[in-house]
């Protein structure tokens, strides 16, 4: 199967690009209520807007869990492995080349490293969320340790919530990465999350 110049390669499964969909989502959610609460004063609305985030902090949780098991059971372009490449990453830096197009099926290799990366990020944004949602409304998994610890509050508010500015700052350089990708490269890439074809350039 060809497109313009292009072999097609069935890659993402529909699990993986389930996951993918939905997680992304939360995360748009989670940035877009946690910026708009910083940004209201005292009331009902900002109060539902923080008990709404902790919710949607709570499924990306699920979530990210549901992914981390993908990337052990799932199928080849799921796992982490396919994650992995630290040869690449060497390769490209000593090369001064990290905007490269896509050569392979599967993950970018340097898109893989800010996807690693970002994991981390989400990670440690979901601890601290927990830890939040624990200490300022007395719920979640961790009320039982963190419940109305004003402490850990002032402690967590403002690294929670630059984590989570970098992890939208990531989401604009991604989208940004998929329409360059297209236009420079000219390899279309991101309806591969759609429908799991990614295309190559035919060698």
């Amino acid at each position: 199967m060809t497109r313009a110049g292009h072999v097609a390669h069935r890659v993402y499964d529909p699990v993986l690009r389930m996951l993918h969909g939905v997680n992304a989502l939360l995360i748009v959610l989670l940035g877009a209520g946690g910026v708009a609460a910083d940004n209201l004063s005292p009331g009902a609305t900002r109060a539902w807007l923080h008990d709404t985030h902790g919710i949607l902090g709570a499924a990306l949780v699920v979530g990210l869990l549901c992914r981390l098991a993908w990337g052990w059971a799932g199928p080849t372009h799921a796992r982490w492995r396919d994650l992995w490449h630290p040869a690449d990453w060497r390769a490209h830096l000593a090369r001064g080349r990290l905007f490269t197009p896509p050569a392979r099926p599967g993950h970018h290799p340097v898109a893989s490293l800010a996807y690693l990366a970002v994991y981390a990020l989400l990670a440690a944004l979901a601890a601290s969320g927990l830890s939040l949602l624990a200490s300022t409304q007395g719920t979640g998994p961790l009320a039982a340790v963190f419940a109305w610890d004003a402490r850990l509050t002032t402690w967590l508010a403002d690294p929670h919530r630059l984590a989570g500015w970098a992890v939208l700052f990531f989401v604009c350089v991604h989208l940004t990465a998929l329409v360059l990708h297209a236009r420079l490269h000219r390899v279309p890439v991101a309806q591969s999350m759609w429908n799991g074809v990614q295309y190559l350039e035919s060698k």
